[in-house]
């Protein structure tokens, strides 16, 4: 993480909502060489006083899908645009996705990565490492040695091996060296060359059909596996009605799998792709009202451990083309928060947003998760309520465009993100 200046600085008047530690109040913030203080020190306020009134604050957040175009595409996303993204959608933390060009399967390419994100990032990023060589699923990748250069997880995602003994196999090395596991799960025999979900919408765009049945048959795997194996595994980006039942099963017979899904996947569907938007060309793809409608019920009954962003940045360039030629994907991370709380309509969605957006993902990385208590390290988001205004992507730090919330009108609007104890971004709404 780049090493910025620790300022001091008082947010007075917000609400402070952190259920692990019991908060749930309304009052003052003061930051002291990166350290949150709810008492006033002995020097009084600092120099940087925020009104904070009607705001709410929670702990630092922490995205488990983003992924990183450096090295290889740093013209979709730099490390530096990356982070800046994620601190204006309030994120403090971000694990990014190994499938850089070279993937992130050598110990070379992490250092290569970790090297840019010491000089440019502006948030903490932690590191995902491939699960086999090249994402291909032919063989499993040095993971002891990628563990030695600091990754906490491996994956493949967005591709899962096809080879049930490898990935199989793989799993039993992650475990040796103490990696989470993520599964990105789509049979990549019934997905190949799909361009939407499989539906009588599809068939009348004349695009390429990815079935419900390609993702919850490689769910059905992945439970399968750790119930075999007694491991972990983590399951990415879920769509898919069914594929919420299977976990619910999953769960219900003690086997050892979380999941989460992506923020856009609770608010939007297929209907978004009806003009041939390429933006709105997810993976995985945009599904039908009952997915979604399914979606929100396992974020709220807790079959869905957690919400991601699923930020794929592409340059213009790419998905200014034919639809079937575009690749999938979509950003998110300056959305999927706010996305979160339209998506799950509750009159206070907070205690929801902190459970799946910042203590979920920390357990399931197994990292320490940021507080508000008196004491801690300065991490932490502040949203500004009932604030109507509308999402333009040309106005956002990432350097691709290709976002399905384009033009949406949002009615929440972060204003204050830290990371480490220092700001990371700050609104010129906030006042001082």
């Amino acid at each position: 993480m780049k090493q910025k200046t620790v300022e001091d600085f008082d947010l007075l008047g917000g609400r402070l909502v952190d259920p692990l530690s019991g908060i749930n109040k309304v009052g003052d913030l003061h930051i002291r060489k990166g350290k949150i203080y709810h008492n006033l020190p002995k020097e009084g306020l600092s120099k940087k006083i925020h009104n904070i009134k009607g705001h709410v604050v929670l702990p630092g957040l922490l995205d488990l899908r983003a992924h990183n175009r450096v090295p290889g595409a740093s013209k979709s996303e730099s490390v530096e645009s990356l982070t800046r993204a994620a601190a204006k959608g309030g994120f403090s933390s971000i694990l990014v996705m190994p499938n850089t060009s070279p993937y992130s399967d050598s110990p070379a390419t992490i250092r290569y990565i970790q090297d840019r994100i010491k000089q440019t990032s502006q948030i903490k990023v932690y590191l995902s490492g491939c699960l086999t060589l090249g994402s291909k699923g032919e063989s499993i990748a040095p993971l002891g040695s990628l563990k030695d250069v600091g990754v906490v997880a491996v994956t493949d995602c967005p591709n899962s091996p096809a080879n049930n003994e490898i990935f199989t196999n793989a799993i039993k090395y992650a475990k040796m060296f103490g990696l989470a596991v993520i599964d990105f799960p789509q049979d990549s025999y019934l997905s190949k060359n799909s361009d939407a979900h499989e539906s009588p919408l599809s068939l009348k765009m004349g695009l390429a059909g990815n079935p419900r049945m390609s993702e919850e048959m490689a769910v059905q795997r992945a439970t399968l596996i750790a119930r075999h194996l007694g491991v972990p595994i983590h399951l990415s980006s879920l769509s898919s009605a069914g594929s919420v039942q299977l976990v619910k099963q999953a769960k219900e017979y003690g086997i050892p799998v979380t999941a989460d899904v992506s923020a856009h996947h609770l608010l939007l569907t297929e209907g978004e792709i009806s003009q041939y938007n390429t933006s709105a060309k997810t993976n995985p793809p945009l599904r039908e009202e009952i997915d979604r409608k399914a979606l929100i019920e396992g974020i709220k009954s807790g079959i869905i451990d957690a919400c991601n962003s699923s930020h794929e940045p592409y340059s213009e360039h790419l998905k200014d083309v034919e639809f079937d030629l575009a690749p999938k994907g979509a950003t998110g991370l300056e959305t999927a928060l706010l996305t979160f709380i339209e998506a799950v309509e509750e009159k206070d969605p907070f205690q929801l947003v902190v459970e799946k957006m910042s203590y979920k993902p920390h357990h399931i990385l197994g990292l320490n998760q940021p507080s508000l208590r008196d004491g801690s390290e300065a991490e932490f988001v502040v949203i500004k309520r009932k604030e109507n205004w509308t999402y333009n992507p040309e106005h956002g730090e990432s350097l691709s465009r290709n976002s399905p919330m384009d033009n949406y009108r949002f009615t929440n609007k972060i204003i204050f993100t830290t990371s480490a104890g220092r700001i990371a971004f700050q609104s010129i709404d906030i006042k001082i």
